[in-house]
Protein backbone atom coordinates (compact mmCIF):
# COMPACT_ATOMS: atom_id res chain seq x y z
CA UNK A 1 0.00 0.00 0.00
CA UNK A 2 2.84 2.55 0.89
CA UNK A 3 4.43 1.90 -2.52
CA UNK A 4 1.47 2.34 -4.02
CA UNK A 5 0.51 5.54 -2.46
CA UNK A 6 4.14 6.84 -3.25
CA UNK A 7 3.64 5.77 -6.95
CA UNK A 8 0.53 7.92 -7.12
CA UNK A 9 2.19 10.53 -5.73
CA UNK A 10 5.07 10.33 -8.09
CA UNK A 11 2.81 10.08 -11.02
CA UNK A 12 1.11 12.97 -9.57
CA UNK A 13 3.97 15.44 -9.25
CA UNK A 14 5.06 14.70 -12.96
CA UNK A 15 1.93 15.56 -14.20
CA UNK A 16 2.26 18.56 -12.19
CA UNK A 17 5.73 19.38 -13.73
CA UNK A 18 4.49 17.81 -17.16
CA UNK A 19 1.58 20.71 -17.53
CA UNK A 20 3.53 23.26 -15.45
CA UNK A 21 3.40 26.73 -17.30
CA UNK A 22 5.53 29.44 -17.53
CA UNK A 23 4.29 33.24 -17.65
CA UNK A 24 6.50 36.81 -18.03
CA UNK A 25 6.81 39.45 -15.57
CA UNK A 26 7.93 42.72 -17.35
CA UNK A 27 9.26 44.74 -14.56
CA UNK A 28 10.22 48.87 -13.93
CA UNK A 29 11.17 50.79 -10.92
CA UNK A 30 10.38 53.97 -10.08
CA UNK A 31 13.13 56.53 -11.03
CA UNK A 32 12.33 59.59 -8.72
CA UNK A 33 10.10 60.92 -11.66
CA UNK A 34 8.36 57.45 -13.41
CA UNK A 35 8.13 54.36 -13.55
CA UNK A 36 11.21 53.05 -15.88
CA UNK A 37 11.16 49.78 -17.48
CA UNK A 38 14.28 48.03 -16.81
CA UNK A 39 15.53 50.73 -14.22
CA UNK A 40 17.70 49.14 -11.95
CA UNK A 41 15.36 45.93 -12.33
CA UNK A 42 15.63 42.87 -14.11
CA UNK A 43 13.90 43.65 -17.33
CA UNK A 44 12.00 40.45 -17.65
CA UNK A 45 11.19 37.89 -14.73
CA UNK A 46 9.85 34.33 -15.67
CA UNK A 47 6.96 32.82 -13.49
CA UNK A 48 7.70 28.89 -12.98
CA UNK A 49 5.80 25.97 -12.41
CA UNK A 50 2.62 27.06 -12.25
CA UNK A 51 -0.41 24.73 -11.86
CA UNK A 52 -2.76 23.85 -14.88
CA UNK A 53 -5.14 25.79 -13.79
CA UNK A 54 -3.83 28.92 -12.85
CA UNK A 55 -5.91 31.81 -13.37
CA UNK A 56 -2.78 34.14 -15.63
CA UNK A 57 -5.43 37.28 -14.82
CA UNK A 58 -5.87 36.90 -11.83
CA UNK A 59 -2.82 37.76 -9.49
CA UNK A 60 -0.56 40.35 -6.90
CA UNK A 61 2.35 40.51 -5.71
CA UNK A 62 3.87 41.54 -2.32
CA UNK A 63 7.71 41.91 -0.50
CA UNK A 64 7.46 41.02 3.37
CA UNK A 65 10.92 42.20 3.64
CA UNK A 66 12.45 38.55 2.88
CA UNK A 67 10.96 37.71 0.16
CA UNK A 68 8.88 39.06 -3.33
CA UNK A 69 6.13 36.82 -3.05
CA UNK A 70 3.69 36.22 -6.16
CA UNK A 71 -0.12 35.02 -6.03
CA UNK A 72 -2.48 33.81 -8.23
CA UNK A 73 -5.72 32.01 -8.49
CA UNK A 74 -7.02 28.79 -9.81
CA UNK A 75 -9.27 29.39 -12.60
CA UNK A 76 -13.70 29.40 -11.69
CA UNK A 77 -12.70 29.25 -8.05
CA UNK A 78 -12.18 32.24 -4.85
CA UNK A 79 -11.49 30.05 -2.25
CA UNK A 80 -7.34 29.97 -2.39
CA UNK A 81 -4.79 31.16 -3.62
CA UNK A 82 -1.50 29.36 -5.66
CA UNK A 83 1.87 31.20 -3.83
CA UNK A 84 5.54 31.77 -5.78
CA UNK A 85 8.31 32.91 -4.26
CA UNK A 86 10.99 34.78 -6.43
CA UNK A 87 14.47 32.78 -6.02
CA UNK A 88 17.25 35.10 -6.46
CA UNK A 89 19.98 32.12 -7.41
CA UNK A 90 17.44 31.30 -10.67
CA UNK A 91 15.96 34.63 -11.20
CA UNK A 92 12.56 33.05 -11.08
CA UNK A 93 9.42 33.58 -9.57
CA UNK A 94 8.72 29.31 -8.41
CA UNK A 95 5.65 27.78 -7.48
CA UNK A 96 6.08 26.82 -4.06
CA UNK A 97 9.42 28.32 -3.70
CA UNK A 98 9.77 29.69 0.43
CA UNK A 99 6.13 29.51 0.66
CA UNK A 100 3.05 27.51 1.36
CA UNK A 101 2.51 26.65 -2.30
CA UNK A 102 -1.79 26.61 -1.49
CA UNK A 103 -3.46 29.41 0.89
CA UNK A 104 -7.56 29.26 1.36
CA UNK A 105 -9.46 31.91 1.62
CA UNK A 106 -12.35 31.58 4.28
CA UNK A 107 -15.81 34.20 4.71
CA UNK A 108 -15.59 36.46 1.94
CA UNK A 109 -18.81 38.44 1.33
CA UNK A 110 -21.37 36.95 -0.83
CA UNK A 111 -21.05 40.32 -3.15
CA UNK A 112 -17.34 40.21 -3.21
CA UNK A 113 -16.06 41.03 -6.70
CA UNK A 114 -13.64 38.26 -7.04
CA UNK A 115 -12.85 39.03 -10.87
CA UNK A 116 -9.67 40.38 -9.10
CA UNK A 117 -7.50 40.69 -6.18
CA UNK A 118 -4.63 42.91 -4.54
CA UNK A 119 -2.27 41.62 -1.38
CA UNK A 120 0.00 43.43 0.67
CA UNK A 121 2.07 43.24 3.65
CA UNK A 122 2.29 46.17 6.19
CA UNK A 123 5.09 44.85 8.61
CA UNK A 124 2.70 43.04 10.68
CA UNK A 125 -0.04 40.80 8.60
CA UNK A 126 -0.39 39.85 5.22
CA UNK A 127 -3.32 41.82 4.08
CA UNK A 128 -5.70 40.74 1.08
CA UNK A 129 -7.84 42.74 -1.09
CA UNK A 130 -10.75 42.93 -3.26
CA UNK A 131 -13.43 45.15 -4.32
CA UNK A 132 -17.00 45.05 -3.57
CA UNK A 133 -19.89 44.76 -6.14
CA UNK A 134 -20.14 48.49 -6.93
CA UNK A 135 -16.11 48.92 -7.09
CA UNK A 136 -15.81 51.83 -5.31
CA UNK A 137 -15.31 50.19 -1.71
CA UNK A 138 -12.52 47.36 -0.53
CA UNK A 139 -13.19 44.49 1.22
CA UNK A 140 -10.42 43.33 3.27
CA UNK A 141 -8.79 39.90 4.67
CA UNK A 142 -5.75 39.26 6.47
CA UNK A 143 -3.77 35.99 7.14
CA UNK A 144 -4.38 34.25 10.03
CA UNK A 145 -1.45 31.89 11.09
CA UNK A 146 -3.71 29.89 13.64
CA UNK A 147 -5.75 28.69 11.02
CA UNK A 148 -3.45 29.24 8.21
CA UNK A 149 -5.96 31.07 5.49
CA UNK A 150 -6.83 34.44 4.62
CA UNK A 151 -10.04 35.52 6.42
CA UNK A 152 -12.07 38.38 5.71
CA UNK A 153 -12.65 41.20 8.98
CA UNK A 154 -9.67 39.25 10.58
CA UNK A 155 -7.75 42.18 12.56
CA UNK A 156 -9.07 44.31 9.65
CA UNK A 157 -11.33 47.09 8.66
CA UNK A 158 -13.81 45.10 6.92
CA UNK A 159 -14.92 47.68 4.35
CA UNK A 160 -13.24 50.60 2.99
CA UNK A 161 -15.10 53.32 0.33
CA UNK A 162 -12.81 54.59 -2.20
CA UNK A 163 -12.99 57.98 -2.36
CA UNK A 164 -12.67 61.11 -4.83
CA UNK A 165 -11.73 59.25 -7.44
CA UNK A 166 -10.83 60.76 -11.31
CA UNK A 167 -13.76 59.97 -13.63
CA UNK A 168 -11.72 58.07 -16.25
CA UNK A 169 -10.28 55.27 -13.79
CA UNK A 170 -10.05 51.82 -15.24
CA UNK A 171 -12.48 50.24 -12.47
CA UNK A 172 -10.82 46.93 -13.40
CA UNK A 173 -7.44 47.35 -13.19
CA UNK A 174 -6.16 48.74 -9.92
CA UNK A 175 -3.29 47.39 -6.75
CA UNK A 176 -2.40 47.97 -3.68
CA UNK A 177 0.62 48.15 -1.43
CA UNK A 178 1.74 49.40 1.98
CA UNK A 179 5.41 51.00 1.76
CA UNK A 180 6.09 50.94 5.64
CA UNK A 181 4.30 54.62 6.07
CA UNK A 182 0.88 54.38 4.26
CA UNK A 183 -1.10 52.01 2.24
CA UNK A 184 -1.73 52.81 -1.56
CA UNK A 185 -4.46 52.05 -4.13
CA UNK A 186 -3.74 52.27 -7.94
CA UNK A 187 -6.02 52.53 -10.62
CA UNK A 188 -4.83 53.08 -14.47
CA UNK A 189 -6.34 55.86 -16.85
CA UNK A 190 -9.14 54.47 -18.63
CA UNK A 191 -7.63 56.57 -22.00
CA UNK A 192 -4.13 55.67 -21.11
CA UNK A 193 -2.05 52.23 -19.92
CA UNK A 194 0.72 54.58 -19.37
CA UNK A 195 -1.05 56.60 -16.65
CA UNK A 196 -1.52 55.37 -12.62
CA UNK A 197 -3.78 57.21 -10.55
CA UNK A 198 -2.88 56.87 -6.78
CA UNK A 199 -4.96 57.02 -3.99
CA UNK A 200 -3.63 57.04 0.37
CA UNK A 201 -5.33 55.81 3.31
CA UNK A 202 -6.43 58.41 5.32
CA UNK A 203 -8.39 56.32 8.10
CA UNK A 204 -11.74 56.34 6.75
CA UNK A 205 -11.20 55.81 2.92
CA UNK A 206 -8.71 55.53 -0.07
CA UNK A 207 -9.07 58.73 -1.02
CA UNK A 208 -7.25 60.32 -4.67
CA UNK A 209 -4.26 62.16 -3.97
CA UNK A 210 -4.05 61.53 -0.17
CA UNK A 211 -0.47 61.34 0.93
CA UNK A 212 0.24 60.90 -2.61
CA UNK A 213 1.65 62.39 -5.99
CA UNK A 214 -1.99 62.06 -7.77
CA UNK A 215 -0.80 61.11 -11.54
CA UNK A 216 2.46 58.65 -12.00
CA UNK A 217 3.62 57.49 -15.18
CA UNK A 218 5.19 54.51 -16.82
CA UNK A 219 7.48 54.35 -19.44
CA UNK A 220 9.29 52.11 -21.98
CA UNK A 221 7.67 49.09 -21.08
CA UNK A 222 7.02 47.32 -24.94
CA UNK A 223 3.96 47.00 -26.28
CA UNK A 224 2.49 43.78 -26.51
CA UNK A 225 -0.62 42.10 -25.31
CA UNK A 226 -0.50 41.67 -21.41
CA UNK A 227 -3.18 40.91 -18.71
CA UNK A 228 -5.07 44.18 -17.67
CA UNK A 229 -3.88 43.73 -14.44
CA UNK A 230 -0.98 45.07 -13.39
CA UNK A 231 1.06 45.41 -9.78
CA UNK A 232 3.13 47.52 -7.69
CA UNK A 233 5.49 46.77 -4.83
CA UNK A 234 7.61 48.43 -2.40
CA UNK A 235 10.57 46.31 -1.06
CA UNK A 236 11.91 49.03 1.52
CA UNK A 237 13.91 50.95 -1.21
CA UNK A 238 12.46 50.91 -4.04
CA UNK A 239 8.75 51.06 -5.77
CA UNK A 240 8.65 48.30 -8.73
CA UNK A 241 5.67 48.39 -11.68
CA UNK A 242 5.04 44.43 -12.72
CA UNK A 243 3.03 43.84 -16.17
CA UNK A 244 2.90 40.13 -17.05
CA UNK A 245 2.57 38.37 -20.37
CA UNK A 246 0.59 35.26 -19.95
CA UNK A 247 2.05 31.67 -21.48
CA UNK A 248 1.79 31.40 -25.61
Amino acid sequence: MKKLYTTILSLFFLTNIINAQTGTLYQASYNGSFYEFGYESLPKISVTGAPEDTDWDRWSILHDGEVYRLYFMPIGKSNKLYQFGYNPTTEKYEYGYESIPVIPIANLPIDANVTNFSILYDGSYYRLYFKSSDNYSIYQCAFNTSSSRYEFGYESIKQIPITNAPTDIDIKSWTMLHDGENYRLYFKSAKSKNILYQFGFNGISYEYGYESIEILRVEGIPSIPFTRKFNITFDGDTYRYYNLQKPY
